[in-house]
């Protein structure tokens, strides 16, 4: 790495430091501790999935299946780069990040540092993911499960994107890891009909004034849609509703279908059309 590089990539994380930490601090006040360089740094050298960490991933292990899920700050909430750009209002106001432990401060500040890792260096980031994903094929060897992995937690990023080593020769992370099975939510509108990996699943969310970019899809590609209440509709807009809250493992559902996702978090008290009512 040249003297430039390594100074261009110095500034780019100061930059994302000082916008992070100053939102941070509008948000939580004198709760927050400030961001330091260190923090950022120490992310490569760890695992940055969470690993069979939350109620909805834990129902795959019964399934046979061991998921990985990267976990960083959506939208431009806390950065000074939108990681969301199709996200609606209501999907912003509804977000998925402020529910289970996304509402405690300390796990907001460890998906932001992540989130800053990324934007600061992504081929170094890329290398981490790389490493991530090794350690969770081999922890599901040991458990006898299947490995899946999804990038985008709380995120809407085209991974198809970024490349593993550098521009001069384009490795994909779902040809690397052709034989791990990959998913994602996205708001991309172009991003399910275009997706021509094998292994990696793409379920095009609602997010409540998109009907434009759902009309487009494919008849094939399955509709993440969230309703309000206690109970899921049989039928929406015509299409079979499955229950998306049995399991996280969007690859095994039928083709065609709403996934129906009841509301979680904030998206209880969404008056923006995120959430539907069914009367």
């Amino acid at each position: 790495m040249t003297n430039v590089h390594a100074l261009n990539k110095l500034v780019n994380k100061n930059r994302h430091l000082e916008v992070s930490n100053k939102k941070l601090a509008e948000k939580y006040g004198t709760k927050h501790k400030p961001i330091e360089s260190h923090e950022v740094e120490a992310v490569y050298m760890h695992n940055v999935l969470s690993v069979d960490s939350d109620a909805k991933t834990s129902k795959g292990v019964a399934k046979g299946y061991l998921t990985g899920i990267l976990y960083l700050s959506p939208s431009n909430l806390f950065t000074d780069v939108n990681l969301c750009p199709f996200a609606s209002e209501a999907c912003r106001s509804a977000c998925l990040f402020s529910a289970g432990r996304g509402q405690f401060y300390i796990t907001t500040r460890a998906r932001v540092i992540k989130t800053i890792a990324f934007l600061s260096d992504p081929l170094r980031f890329m290398g981490t993911i790389v490493r991530s994903i090794d350690s969770l094929i081999k922890k599901a060897k040991r458990l006898n499960l299947i490995p899946t992995v999804r990038l985008n937690g709380t995120s809407d990023i085209d991974w198809t994107r970024f490349n593993l080593k550098d521009d001069l020769e384009h490795i994909d992370i779902f040809e690397y890891f052709r034989n791990v099975q990959f998913y994602d939510y996205t708001k991309r509108p172009r991003l399910a009909v275009r997706n021509d990996h094998r292994n990696y699943h793409i379920t095009f969310s609602d997010s409540g004034d998109n009907q434009e970019y759902i009309d487009i899809q494919p008849e094939h590609t399955n509709i993440a849609t969230v309703f309000a209440g206690k109970q899921l509709p049989a039928t929406y807009n015509g299409k079979t509703v499955i229950n998306g809250d049995e399991s996280d493992l969007r690859f095994l559902d039928p083709k065609g279908v709403i996934v129906g996702l009841l509301a979680k978090g904030k998206a209880k008290k969404d008056s923006l059309g995120f959430a539907k009512e069914i009367t």
